[in-house]
C-alpha cells in the first residue's frame, strides 16, 4: 500500500505505537458506526511538510504521518476522521465544513464535535448534507 504523497515507515515498535494510536480512533467511530468497513492505516513521512494525512478515495486506505501523530489528540482525530471521510465516501474537500477543510488552520474540533460532523457524511439519512 503506497502513496505518492507519504514514505511509509517500516514496521517497528515505534511505527506500530503511532498506528495503533490511529486505528484506536477507527475503533471510536466503529463504535457509532457499526457497519464502517476495515480501513487500511499506513504511518510515514510526507514528502511534501504540508501534508499530514491522504486517503485514497472510497478505497478504504488511509496515510498519516508522523508529524500528524506528533500533533495533539484532537489534531489527529480531526485530521483521522477527515481521511476516514474520504476513504469511505469518497467525498472531498469543503472549505464550508470544519472536518472537511483542507488544512488545519488553528481551529481543532474536539472530540464530540468531529463525531457529530463526521455523522453528516456517514449516515445516509444526512446524504443531503455531503451536496451542500
Amino acid at each position: 500500500m503506497k502513496t505518492k504523497q507519504i514514505k511509509n515507515f517500516k514496521m517497528n515498535d515505534s511505527t506500530y505505537k503511532m498506528r495503533r494510536q490511529v486505528i484506536n480512533m477507527i475503533y471510536e467511530v466503529k463504535k457509532v458506526f457499526k457497519t464502517l468497513p476495515r480501513i487500511e492505516v499506513r504511518i510515514g513521512e510526507a514528502r511534501d511538510h504540508n501534508v499530514l494525512g491522504v486517503a485514497q478515495l472510497k478505497d478504504k486506505k488511509i496515510w498519516i504521518t508522523k508529524r500528524a501523530v506528533d500533533m495533539s489528540e484532537d489534531a489527529l482525530r480531526n485530521i483521522v476522521f477527515h481521511e476516514i471521510v474520504h476513504a469511505v465516501t469518497g467525498f472531498g474537500h469543503d472549505d464550508k465544513c470544519p472536518l472537511m477543510k483542507p488544512t488545519l488552520d488553528g481551529y481543532l474540533l474536539n472530540k464530540n464535535q468531529c463525531m457529530e460532523y463526521l455523522k453528516k457524511y456517514l449516515e445516509p439519512a444526512t446524504e443531503c448534507a455531503m451536496a451542500s
